[in-house]
């Protein structure tokens, strides 16, 4: 289940992460968007500062807030609802990502450009997403599927079947497992610490 923004300390950790991820050297809104990362961070932390005020119910602020996250979503096609992503959420590059309302997205997990994780035909079911899952661009997510940890899905892979084994690369139309070296091999990147500071690096 999500971690949800509740708390000042919870806020804070959230936007140190992302900032980091982003290559910021601040955890304040950017000012200038000057590069690609200074916008896609923005977008990070007025979605993370919506969530807050909107969960401890500081209504003027939280809506204060999602008029402006809901302008730069709606100029660069991205929607991501709130409370959706944990932890470590990143955005490789400005482009169109359609996130339906009922999707869970874990810890550490990426977008590409042209993405999306919907429901299946007329129903409500959306896809819950692990911790560490890289989306290829152009993928698409349907239906109440899994996925597990550390998936890495290919680009252009319509993905309509849970999978759940960890750390393996899903590809195709219909997807399916093509390999065993997923998101950890793939990238070896910083894992999100826990709040207890301990950090584990893969190497």
């Amino acid at each position: 289940m999500n971690t949800h923004i509740r708390t000042r300390d919870d806020l804070e950790y959230f936007l140190n992460i992302e900032s980091k991820g982003y290559g910021q050297h601040s955890i304040k809104c950017p000012i200038l968007e000057i590069r690609e990362k200074d916008i896609l961070y923005k977008h990070n932390y007025l979605l993370r500062k919506t969530e807050y005020h909107t969960n401890v119910g500081n209504r003027i602020k939280a809506l204060f807030y999602k008029i402006l996250l809901r302008r730069l979503q709606n100029r660069y096609c991205i929607h991501i609802g709130l409370n959706q992503c944990d932890c470590g959420l990143k955005i490789m590059h400005l482009g169109p990502i359609l996130v339906n309302g009922n999707a869970i997205i874990g810890k550490n997990c990426a977008f590409h450009i042209n993405t999306a994780l919907v429901a299946s035909g007329m129903f409500d079911d959306a896809p819950i997403i692990g911790d560490g899952v890289v989306i290829g661009v152009g993928a698409v997510v349907i239906g109440g599927v899994t996925i597990a940890n550390n998936i890495a899905i290919g680009a252009n892979a319509v993905v309509t079947k849970s999978f759940l084994e960890e750390n393996i690369a899903i590809a195709g139309i219909p997807a399916k497992k093509v390999s065993d070296n997923g998101n950890l091999v793939w990238n070896r990147r910083t894992i999100v610490p826990q709040k207890s500071d301990k950090v584990h690096i893969i190497v």
